[in-house]
């Protein structure tokens, strides 16, 4: 616009100065001869004003080339800035605009104008909008925000906005926006709050320049070693290490870190009280854009906590060692002990064997020579049944005592066979209860009960009527307690 006002007021200065010499010229020649002039000088003077009108003419088609030309390059220049323009009106419909703010807003220019510039704002920036807009209609002064854009596509992205309030005579003003997208400045800033958020980790950081000197550190650092950021700013990392790293250390560092850019492991620094402590510790090298190093960054946590705790195990672990070493040698003496001991068991178990068969040959002999024939005298001589019947009786269970004296199956190997259920009755049965009080406690009938007492017998191998389950089930020793009893308790 301001080329526009240059140019038309050189094209108005020139067809003044134009003026100003031809009606000098007329004054000039009225002056010099008032006589009337001859019809050849009439002639020769209209062909002077014929040529001034024709390089007034060439003068104008001139200028007027120039303001075209000077129009295209404003038109230029206005739709193909970088920053997108807009013009809207005091009541914020959107009059004109520039081809970069019709790409911005991925929207073609025609269907731009005559819409409100407020539709484009996003509906959660709307009240912040309205209250600028308004802000800038009372102020003359330059006017900026930042705001949330929407294209049609539902995609935003933030743009800061500077408005200028235009004045029009006997008209009301308009705005001139001015837009820069900032989305990648908005991005680049939660970067920033991220990475500023990681910076204050519970790690210990220091970052330094390509010499080495310190630049920044968190608050970590300081929580750790008790320096401040301003007593290490300048200064290298060596000036609070403990000095216990040797130069093999060193040199082994800083071959990792030019082989692979970084190294990490353990070291021991100083506190600034003078504490020497242990730290996890890793050196991180950036490159920057020309290749070369530009910067280190420096990581490392106290361990001192771990190293403690690595200690307590390994002593741990040594007297746990010792007292293995200490038991394998009092088991090899157990089992010495105890095979010397299995040896005399197994001497007295085979002279209780031989015992045991003398005893029972011996029982078994004097049996068959006194009580067996006094049993069969007295047979002989009674002549009542029921005497007969429990002599008979009697004849049968003795010798099966006998015959199964210093047999070594016991109670509880003998209920291995059974059922839980059959454990429970045969157990009633071994204490002389009657068939109807173990149907009683067991909530048997007694028929269930006598089922279960010939289940007995056949497992018990006591297939004879004559053999006594009582009287059996009373002759087997208790080695242990039964370990059925519990499920039999459970029934």
């Amino acid at each position: 616009m301001t080329m526009k006002t240059d140019l038309l007021s050189d094209q108005l200065q020139r067809q003044l100065e134009l003026r100003e010499k031809a009606e000098a010229r007329i004054a000039h020649v009225a002056i010099k001869d008032r006589e009337v002039p001859s019809p050849d000088k009439l002639l020769h003077e209209l062909r002077v004003h014929q040529i001034e009108l024709e390089m007034q003419n060439e003068e104008l088609r001139r200028s007027q080339s120039e303001l075209t030309a000077s129009r295209d390059r404003y038109a230029d220049l206005y739709d193909f800035a970088p920053v997108s323009y807009f013009t809207i009106t005091w009541g914020g419909v959107i009059l004109e605009c520039n081809l970069t703010g019709a790409k911005l807003f991925d929207t073609p220019r025609k269907k731009l104008i005559n819409r409100l510039f407020a539709q484009f704002i996003a509906e959660e920036e709307k009240d912040p909008w309205h209250r600028f807009f308004c802000q800038a209609r009372q102020n003359a002064d330059k006017q900026s925000c930042e705001a949330r854009i929407r294209r049609a596509d539902s995609s935003a992205f933030y743009v800061q906005i500077d408005c200028l309030r235009i004045e029009i005579d006997g008209e009301l003003p308009i705005f001139r926006l001015a837009l820069s997208d900032i989305s990648s400045l908005k991005q680049a800033e939660q970067c920033l709050r991220v990475a500023a958020a990681a910076f204050e980790t519970q790690e210990a950081i220091l970052i330094t320049d390509a010499d080495k000197a310190i630049l920044r550190s968190n608050k970590a650092f300081t929580r750790i070693t008790g320096y401040s950021a301003k007593e290490i700013a300048g200064q290298t990392p060596s000036f609070f290490q403990c000095g216990l790293q040797d130069d093999l250390f060193s040199e082994s560092l800083w071959i990792s870190m030019v082989r692979d850019g970084y190294w990490q492991g353990e070291a021991c620094e100083r506190r600034k009280n003078g504490e020497v402590f242990p730290v996890s510790l890793s050196i991180t090298q950036v490159i920057g854009p020309d290749g070369r190093i530009s910067h280190y960054v420096i990581c490392f946590s106290d361990i001192t906590l771990q190293k403690e705790a690595e200690k307590v195990l390994l002593n741990k672990k040594a007297f746990l060692e010792k007292q293995i070493k200490i038991m394998h040698s009092d088991l090899g003496k157990a089992n010495k002990e105890t095979s010397e001991m299995n040896t005399a068991l197994q001497v007295m178990l085979k002279q209780q064997q031989a015992e045991l068969s003398k005893a029972q040959f011996s029982l078994s002999q004097e049996a068959e020579r006194t009580v067996l024939p006094f049993l069969k005298k007295l047979k002989e001589h009674t002549r009542d049944k029921n005497e007969i019947r429990l002599i008979g009786i009697l004849e049968v269970n003795l010798k099966h005592l006998l015959e199964s004296y210093g047999v070594s199956e016991s109670l509880p190997a003998a209920y291995m066979k059974l059922t839980p259920v059959e454990i429970q009755v045969a157990s009633m049965i071994r204490q002389a209860m009657p068939t109807k009080v173990i149907a009683s406690m067991l909530k048997l009938s007694p028929g269930t009960v006598n089922i279960h007492r010939k289940h007995i017998r056949k497992k018990l191998g006591l297939n004879s009527r004559s053999l006594n389950l009582t009287g059996y089930l009373m002759s087997l020793h208790e080695e242990a307690p039964l370990g059925d009893q519990s499920v039999c308790s459970e029934h």
